[in-house]
């Protein structure tokens, strides 16, 4: 369970500098709502992948995964909740 975990941590993080990567390279600066917009559509994005995947892998017995993916999403929302309140913190 660590595993996939670690792993979904990893997708989360690397979907974030992936994103911020690309607009930075793109000379693209969001404005406040976007930028307060962006890590929460991700969440949902991620939360979405995670609910199609988790369930039908092979890498955990089914009580295993009904705890592992309430932590994901938790992890997925926790995490990007916390750059879009920074976007808010930072807009001030």
């Amino acid at each position: 369970m660590m595993a996939v975990l670690a792993g979904g941590l990893i997708i989360i993080w690397l979907a974030l500098s992936a994103g911020r990567t690309m607009l930075h390279y793109l000379h693209v600066e969001l404005h406040r709502p976007a930028a307060i917009a962006a890590p929460l559509l991700l969440a949902v994005l991620e939360s979405a992948l995670f609910l199609c995947q988790l369930p039908g892998t092979s890498l955990l017995p089914e009580s295993e995964a009904t705890l592992a993916l309430p932590l994901l999403l938790a992890l997925a929302w926790g995490i990007n909740g916390l750059v879009a309140v920074k976007a808010v913190r930072a807009g001030r």
